[in-house]
């Protein structure tokens, strides 16, 4: 069913990318009132914040680990933790191997 008014193409504002960036970017538009259309090549969204099955049984995120600098303000708004939204401490905090057999430790 068709918005009225509107044909199936018309919305003022069209958004490519269904990661976490382009979500939080048309959750707000939207509650501005805009119609939002969101486009993701993919069978699902959420991008870097996805977290997906690599192996058989063993599912991880592909890079939520940055989810930390994900302010406060926006999970509270979009109620996040209503929908399944929980962050996890990284413990032990991660390494980064780097040449010549030196490392990052962060």
């Amino acid at each position: 069913m068709e918005p009225k008014g509107k044909s199936g193409n018309d919305h003022d504002v069209l958004i490519v990318g269904g990661g976490h960036n382009g979500l939080v970017t048309s959750f707000y538009l939207a509650q501005a009132g805009l119609d939002v259309a969101v486009l993701e090549r993919r069978e699902k969204v959420g991008g870097a914040a996805y977290t997906e099955e690599i192996f058989p049984g063993y599912s991880m995120s592909t890079c939520s680990y940055v989810c930390w600098n994900l302010q406060e303000k926006v999970v509270e708004e979009m109620e996040l933790e209503r929908h399944g939204f929980v962050r996890h401490a990284i413990d032990p905090l991660p390494v980064l191997p780097l040449r010549d057999q030196q490392y990052l430790a962060f």
